[in-house]
């Protein structure tokens, strides 16, 4: 028993001794790669090397959103040094900062710094801290270019605007660092390194010293509303929107409570009012007076205006009365003279004959109601039809959303940029015009087909709008005084949107010069009241400055 009991451990001796000689061979031999891979892992440490983003400039050089280096400082040792301690003294930007800054380190371990750049190279190699370098996005402290540059958020997420439009563009590419570390952590050098590639700088179209005026103007008559200046070839040089809010403390970081308090602010600051749609008023009349022309309505005929319109049926029955804003009426007017003093009863009339099936279809052929192509984010006006209402509401299409339809008013809606692009169409007789703010986007043109004739009476019933005297309201161009004695050359159109139950929405949109023009207005003020005040008295404003600039 004792002879079978000693074979029997020799045996498990022998087993034992085989299988660790052959986890020995496994190791060393048939699996040494693999082992020497998870070795160079340990004493190896990939470091990201964060990219700058892209900058933001206006037109002019001036930045709007730029980085801001910031650095984390890692303590690696239980005790700074007194080198380390006078490199850190030098490089921070003052002697309160110095002091805060290294009594976090040596308390928390690890604190955020501004640091001189001219001293990173100090601190880099040490072997007391180690020295990450991070970016804080920084923006311009003008409310007229807020809505238009967007932000990104502490996480760096892009929002709004052009931080998001152009996100692609702005990022760059990090860098890598392969760092050789001790047993401790500690690095002991840099094996290899990649350098980041820094974000795409982007120089907008719009000027940064006029969008702040536009803004100081909507601010002066503390009203919600819109101010957008472009070019006629499409450069957006202003798009400024009031509220506004500082880009800067969603980079920062914004606290939960914060974050509330803007999200449901009652005035809206995060709102761009220049690509949201309103009631358009008179603003429309342009339009309805291009659909009539196409629709070969002589520009000639007369209608004559009572101050009061009253629609009614096949055996005359009075079946409802619209006003006209002058209730004592504009007498004769022609499609000129109904642009210039604003004659409800003239378009009043003009929709009845045309009807709402004409308008929706030039809306849709022309887009006017539609994106216009921005490179920004925006919403769409909309011209309502029967299909629409029917669809929205349940309800048939009556004559008298027709008649409200064709002064702008019941479900017609237009957001300020598109009432823009269709200035722009009038301005530039017919052709397409894309609004832009860095780069034009491929959209299909369209142009809108008159004969110079009919583009001629357009602009002469706008440019009546600013400069006809009369001999009373009744005959007055609607923006005549406030543009009284201006120096210069504008064609334009005021709106005043009914708001039931509120101050009307006032606008204004015109354009200089008239016989080549290069510049296109539209103020729009929410609860403004009328559009031949509030507004025209702020694009006069922006007139004066642009050719001041120019």
């Amino acid at each position: 028993m004792n002879s079978k009991r000693i074979d029997l451990l020799f045996l498990f001796f022998l087993l034992g001794a085989g299988l660790f000689i052959f986890r020995l061979f496994q190791f060393q031999i048939l699996e040494h790669k693999k082992f020497q891979a998870e070795v160079e892992k340990i004493i190896t440490r990939v470091s990201s090397i964060e990219a700058p983003r892209g900058r933001i400039f206006d037109r002019n050089g001036i930045p709007l959103a730029w980085n801001e280096p910031i650095y984390i400082l890692k303590k690696k040792v239980p005790f700074l040094s007194e080198k380390i301690r006078s490199i850190l003294y030098t490089a921070l930007n003052r002697a309160d900062d110095a002091t805060s800054t290294i009594r976090k380190l040596e308390a928390f371990g690890e604190v955020e710094a501004h640091l001189r750049a001219d001293y990173i190279h100090l601190l880099e190699d040490s072997d007391e801290i180690d020295v990450e370098e991070h970016f804080v996005r920084r923006y311009s402290e003008n409310p007229g270019i807020a809505h238009v540059v967007g932000y990104i958020t502490s996480e760096e997420q892009p929002v709004r605007g052009i931080e998001k439009f152009y996100n692609d563009l702005l990022t760059g590419k990090n860098g890598l660092k392969l760092l050789k570390v001790d047993n401790h952590g500690k690095v002991v050098s840099v094996l290899e390194k990649t350098e980041p590639i820094p974000g795409e700088d982007l120089v907008l179209t719009i000027d940064a010293s006029l969008s702040s005026y536009a803004y100081s103007l909507l601010k002066s008559y503390n009203r919600p509303g819109a101010v957008i200046v472009m070019k006629t070839d499409g450069q957006i040089l202003a798009m400024a929107s009031n509220p506004s809010y500082s880009p800067e403390q969603f980079s920062l970081g914004l606290s939960d409570r914060e974050w509330t308090r803007l999200k449901y602010d009652p005035e809206g600051p995060l709102l761009n009012r220049a690509v949201s749609p309103y009631p358009p008023g008179s603003i429309i009349k342009p339009f309805i007076s291009m659909v009539a022309l196409s629709e070969k309505v002589s520009p000639d005929a007369t209608i004559f205006c009572s101050g009061i319109f009253q629609y009614k049926d096949s055996e005359g029955h009075t079946l409802a009365v619209f006003s006209d804003w002058y209730l004592y009426g504009h007498k004769e007017v022609d499609l000129r003279r109904a642009l210039a003093v604003s004659c409800n009863v003239y378009f009043y009339e003009l929709g009845l004959k045309l009807g709402i099936d004409t308008l929706t279809h030039y809306a849709e052929l022309t887009g006017i109601f539609g994106k216009t192509g921005i490179d920004l984010e925006e919403r769409e006006g909309l011209m309502p039809s029967r299909e629409w209402k029917f669809k929205t509401y349940g309800e048939p299409w009556y004559p008298g959303d027709t008649i409200l339809t064709y002064i702008g008013q019941g479900y017609a809606l237009m957001t300020p940029l598109e009432v823009t692009r269709m200035t722009a169409i009038i301005a530039t007789k017919g052709c397409e015009v894309v609004p832009y703010i860095y780069r034009r986007s491929a959209t299909n043109e369209k142009d809108f087909h008159l004969s110079e004739d009919a583009w001629e009476t357009i602009i002469a019933g706008m440019k009546d709008v600013i400069s006809r005297a009369g001999t009373g309201p009744a005959d007055r161009g609607t923006a005549y005084h406030a543009f009284k004695g201006f120096p210069y050359d504008v064609a334009g159109k005021t709106g005043t949107a009914e708001n039931t139950g509120n101050v009307p929405h006032s606008w204004f949109t015109g354009f200089s010069p008239v016989d080549d023009p290069e510049i296109i207005v539209t103020v729009f003020v929410e609860n403004g009241g009328y559009g031949s005040t509030t507004a025209a008295a702020i694009a006069r404003k922006i007139f004066e400055a642009y050719y001041g600039i120019r």
